[in-house]
């Protein structure tokens, strides 16, 4: 790491940030050819499904829904695979088999300390496989190596460290259309009907709201611990998803990052979800384990979630949704060491319009269930928004601009609450290889609490799938 301290230290930093940007594309190659998995089986170019990676357009939601099977048909189990008993096996590993590696590479923080400045290589590389087995049994494995993951440790301490393991997410999908239903012919004179779909293992049941937490093309910034583990600077993600609360842990005693993704906006927790499309609506209702619990929970509580979407447009290159969820979580965290309860609710709406993708989400949480000792100095509601806008300028250049928000909860001496504006520029020299510049402007009170001590984040890295 390296740290200037001088007051000329910020402009010299922003200078060599824009410098990269401008040199490093003079070395990476130019050409549009390398695609990831499934539009190397379905021999389609990304932007199939994609607006630009990770982001899905309608097509592509639909693509999903289907059990990453082209939708309405029921070709995915015989496409380029020999068939094993009653089972189907991939002839081509590169037609299951994906790479992505994100992370910024050079990022500047100036504000509420003097000027950091952290030189790294890009900190999350994840491997996924994804396919089917049969016409109506899907799956989905991802491992990934997150390089200065904050995690949680006892007594409200954290610390950074290598974190490799399963990724956000790990399941099977079962579509029990064609058992409850018949087969695909039998109902498609009437409205679209896909599903019902059962998923099984490490979900993130948000791909399917309006505004899915793991698809982000503003990829979020590691926080900062110090040596004795205290928290000096939250992972900067989207507030809409957030704990949101201040002095929280997980059923197990570990600290919850205030920043942090959790129940139904969780990047992936073992669980149980089940959703079905019938013409321009999905319902979606499931089960979590439990905040960080793992294969095994504290009690045998879950957290039940219930979910609907409304699809709208789909001609003349307008398409949208607008959903609902609620989520319980029961005894799903603690605060000093009691068992609470944590109520969540909040909509998300998506609006796509030829190169213009907008969208955001308003979510509010409420603890119940609190301790006596914490009844009078812990505020127990909580609100996060964000909103999100992408234009693809042309083939090659996204804009973006993301506002967030976030009214804290949590202990009173603590928390404070937090406003971000960030603008990001993407250079695509693939369709699956993009370079970033974006700056993060906090735009509300600058302080020593850690959602508040940074004026300025620049940053640059390198968004990459295969």
């Amino acid at each position: 790491m390296l740290k200037w301290t001088r007051p000329l230290a910020h402009i010299k930093t922003t200078i060599f940030l824009i410098i990269m940007g401008f040199f490093v594309p003079i070395f990476l190659p130019t050409s549009v050819e390398a695609i990831p998995a499934f539009a190397r089986k379905y021999d389609m170019s990304c932007t199939s499904c994609h607006t630009k990676a990770p982001r899905l357009n309608a097509f592509g939601e639909a693509f999903h829904m289907a059990g990453y099977q082209i939708p309405q048909t029921q070709e995915g189990e015989l496409r380029k695979k020999r068939q094993i008993g009653r089972i189907h096996s991939e002839t081509e590993l590169m037609n299951i088999f994906a790479l992505r590696a994100t992370g910024n590479f050079a990022e500047s923080f100036s504000g509420g300390k003097p000027v950091e400045t952290n030189l790294a290589l890009p900190r999350e590389i994840e491997l996924y496989f994804g396919g089917t087995f049969t016409d109506d049994i899907s799956y989905f494995f991802n491992f990934s190596n997150e390089i200065d993951a904050i995690e949680g440790i006892d007594n409200a301490l954290f610390e950074k460290k290598t974190v490799f393991g399963l990724g956000k997410e790990f399941f099977l999908m079962f579509n029990l259309g064609p058992s409850i239903l018949g087969p695909p012919s039998d109902h498609m004179s009437g409205p679209m009907v896909m599903g019902p779909m059962v998923m099984v293992g490490k979900v993130d049941p948000s791909t399917n709201f309006s505004y899915s937490t793991n698809r982000q093309l503003i990829i979020k910034t590691p926080g900062r611990v110090d040596e004795a583990g205290n928290i000096q600077r939250f992972t900067l993600t989207p507030y809409a998803f957030a704990a949101k609360f201040f002095g929280l842990s997980t059923g197990t005693g570990k600290a919850i990052e205030v920043t942090q993704s959790v129940l139904y906006n969780s990047a992936g927790d073992f669980g149980v979800d089940v959703h079905a499309m019938l013409g321009q609506w999905m319902l979606q209702a499931g089960i979590m384990q439990g905040i960080n619990a793992g294969t095994s929970d504290v009690n045998e509580k879950k957290d039940p979630y219930l979910m609907a979407r409304m699809n709208f447009g789909g001609a003349h290159y307008f398409s949208g949704s607008v959903s609902g969820l609620v989520n319980w979580g029961n005894d799903t965290a603690m605060v000093n060491n009691q068992l609470i309860d944590w109520f969540r609710y909040g909509f998300a709406g998506n609006v796509k319009y030829k190169l213009l993708d907008i969208y955001g989400a308003i979510i509010w949480d409420k603890i119940s269930g609190l301790p006596p000792s914490a009844a009078a100095t812990f505020d127990d509601s909580a609100l996060g928004l964000t909103i999100e806008g992408d234009f693809l300028m042309t083939d090659q250049h996204l804009l973006s601009l993301r506002y967030d928000h976030m009214e804290a909860g949590g202990f009173v001496g603590q928390k404070a609450d937090g406003k971000t504006l960030t603008l990001q520029i993407r250079k695509y020299y693939r369709d699956n290889f993009a370079v970033f510049l974006r700056d993060t402007v906090n735009v509300g009170k600058v302080s020593e609490n850690p959602l508040q001590n940074f004026r300025n984040l620049i940053a640059m890295g390198i968004d990459f799938d295969f």
